[in-house]
């Protein structure tokens, strides 16, 4: 498995899992199920409207096979770029499968590199039945596909049980007597949690916690919570709710 490095501004390096070929053809493969029950769906939907019109007057019409249509290939036409736009990187199979498309500094990718990789996956898996993906994937060690290498992108693993792991550094290990302060940190994604990790680790070790300021604002403003204790502290009930709610669902 590759590991996508990626330094940030704070001279901390991120470390992400890149998403195995098998996961991505795994989320592709129920991207497709999805896609082509969207077209059964209409097909039954059309024959009971046809069924419906007794008359024939508007079934066989050019205007309603053309918006059958448009309703029916225009979604699955722009299916991959839509989803990862609206859900953040990931299309039905990749939330499936818990990987998510990300820049290669770390950041969510911007509208321009969502629409290459929608472009070049003609060349990538379309025309060629994903034989040029998987040898690019393989052989870039950033696990990216031609798409990917234009525009800046990879596919990366989003596994909760990274962050669990590290719960010692928040004082203990899960405590079911534990209470959540701020149930609103299940909005932040696993990768936002393991930079502030990092950040506030490294702010302790340097004594200068105050430059945690930035990092606090932005998670009130990604969370919505309102909260006026002190930066470091904040930070420090962040990261311990977080690590309680991911030890909730690891012992379910």
């Amino acid at each position: 498995m590759a590991l996508l490095r990626i330094p940030t501004t704070q001279n901390v390096t991120l470390e992400y899992e890149t998403a195995s070929v098998g996961e991505r053809i795994a989320a592709t493969l129920l991207d497709g199920v999805m896609m082509v029950g969207w077209v059964i769906a209409w097909v039954l939907i059309n024959l009971y409207v046809l069924h419906l019109d007794t008359n024939g007057a508007g079934g066989g019409s050019p205007a309603f096979v053309i918006s059958i249509f448009a309703l029916v290939l225009l979604p699955l036409f722009l299916y991959h770029l839509l989803s990862e736009v609206f859900f953040q990187g990931q299309s039905i199979g990749k939330r499936a499968l818990k990987i998510r498309v990300i820049s290669l500094n770390g950041a969510p990718p911007r509208f321009t590199q969502y629409l290459l990789r929608w472009v070049l996956r003609l060349v990538d898996i379309d025309l060629l039945y994903g034989v040029v993906a998987m040898a690019s994937i393989l052989g870039s060690g950033r696990g990216q596909r031609l798409g990917d290498m234009a525009a800046g992108t990879t596919v990366v693993r989003l596994n909760r049980r990274s962050v669990v792991a590290d719960n010692a550094l928040f004082g203990s290990d899960y405590d079911p007597l534990y209470r959540v302060t701020y149930p609103e940190v299940a909005h932040l994604a696993d990768h936002d949690v393991r930079l502030i990790q990092e950040l506030v680790t490294q702010s302790e070790q340097r004594g200068a916690t105050h430059i945690l300021a930035d990092v606090a604002q932005r998670v009130r403003q990604l969370t919505g919570i309102q909260s006026q204790l002190p930066d470091h502290e904040f930070l420090l009930v962040v990261l311990r709710d977080y690590a309680h709610l991911a030890g909730q669902t690891a012992e379910r």
